[in-house]
């Protein structure tokens, strides 16, 4: 779905969609059954997100949230705590083991997160 410029590359009229956060554009290929946006990104009022940018700005949004007074070691923790609440909540029926592979986590911290927004 990402377009690589390349002379393989085909024009696509199905519609194109960029990320406002890194930039990359997406296509439909003629004759794709699929319109739209990919079902991994999202449309919000500031613009249209790919998943990584997505990841990446629940991260940043934890950390703006606690405010300055973490060191280094604690930001990335709540980066990667956030990062994998945020997987949880995007599809929760998905399995501990693929969030954990997707976000390069452990299986165990997924199951603390996944505890943590039932409770």
């Amino acid at each position: 779905m990402a377009e690589r410029s390349s002379r393989t590359t085909r024009r696509a009229s199905g519609g194109s969609a960029t990320c406002k956060g890194c930039g990359v554009s997406v296509r439909w290929m003629d004759g794709a059954k699929h319109r739209g946006l990919p079902p991994t990104w999202k449309k919000t009022k500031t613009g249209t997100y790919c998943l990584l940018c997505r990841r990446e700005q629940a991260g940043e949004k934890a950390v703006i949230k606690a405010g300055d007074e973490l060191n280094r070691e604690d930001r990335a923790k709540l980066r990667s705590e956030a990062i994998i609440e945020f997987e949880v909540r995007r599809d929760p029926t998905r399995a501990d083991g693929e969030i954990a592979k997707a976000v390069r986590s452990s299986v165990a911290a997924v199951g603390r997160a996944r505890k943590k927004i039932e409770a």
